[in-house]
């Protein structure tokens, strides 16, 4: 395949358990344009070489170091051959059209189109909890609209627009959030097109559910001090404010699931370990804060 319009891009940490229905989901694709898929593992649990067991076709990149995610894009980029850069994780399944609802979005003049994300173990009750926690923007919903940001576990780029505002930030979760800041202050704001979906795996261990939040929490406050460049009363004033932030991020939750009449059973039943949750994400965003330096 020497010029495939769409290049999928996965990058994978210790994602055995999840990353073969991910593949398997992209080779079922029932697209009209020739895509290839790029795989940046930096995994130590044999992802590599359950990988290039299984999927030979797939283009694999095995790393001994650990990868971030926006590190492992930024490679999988350097390697890729489409215009349309698409990306999606180890731990989510595609739809069937997944890859010709991008090329058919991308008709358009938007340089940045993603879609929502589904919950792929809903018989999980911390599943759940950690799917509303992760994606509540981002349940499937009926119009298109403008977002400030989309998961980069379904969102997709034209090349130009990578090139332009890329690379993502390195070393750090949030690398997602900080590249989007910067698409949508040049006014390129990504546009969310239900028709586009994954399905995401969720934490669905207690006390994996419960150790993550915290960290992606500190990991946002970092990259959002670096990006929104907050000086140090800003970020003392965002500190004395975090006591309400668990309550303000649960109703906003709230009103968008009532408003989109999904998953509303669902949410009710979840909501004290989702509360839980928004609590430890407050935690992290405090500790991210406090530990970042400068005026």
């Amino acid at each position: 395949m020497n010029h495939p319009a769409v290049s999928v891009i996965v990058p994978s940490y210790n994602a055995a358990r999840t990353i073969s229905g991910c593949l398997e989901s992209l080779q079922r694709q029932s697209s009209p344009e020739p895509f290839e898929i790029i795989v940046v593992d930096s995994s130590s649990d044999g992802t590599a070489q359950l990988v290039a067991r299984r999927f030979p076709d797939v283009r694999l990149y095995a790393f001994a170091d650990r990868k971030f995610p926006g590190d492992a894009r930024n490679l999988a980029v350097t390697q890729a051959r489409g215009e349309i850069l698409a990306f999606i994780d180890a731990d989510c399944v595609a739809d069937p059209d997944l890859v010709a609802q991008i090329v058919r979005a991308h008709r358009a003049p938007r340089p940045a189109i993603g879609g929502v994300v589904d919950n792929a173990n809903p018989r999980s009750y911390v599943g759940w909890a950690s799917y509303f926690c992760e994606f509540s923007q981002w349940i499937p919903r009926s119009a298109p609209r403008r977002m400030t940001e989309i998961p980069t576990c379904c969102l997709s780029l034209k090349r130009w627009a990578f090139d332009t505002y890329g690379p993502f930030r390195e070393g750090t979760y949030c690398s997602d959030t900080a590249f989007q800041w910067k698409l949508g202050r040049a006014g390129y704001p990504p546009l969310l097109i239900p028709s586009i979906k994954v399905s995401h795996v969720n934490q669905n261990r207690l006390g994996s559910f419960l150790s993550h939040e915290p960290y992606h929490g500190r990991a946002f406050a970092v990259v959002r001090t670096s990006e929104r460049r907050l000086t140090r009363r800003c970020r003392l004033s965002l500190v004395a404010l975090s006591p309400l932030l668990p309550l303000l991020l649960y109703f906003r939750m709230a009103r968008g699931i009532l408003e989109n009449r999904r998953y509303v059973k669902e949410f009710l039943v979840t909501s004290p370990l989702v509360l839980l949750g928004l609590v430890g994400w407050s935690l992290g965003e405090v500790l991210g804060y406090l530990s970042t330096s400068g005026e």
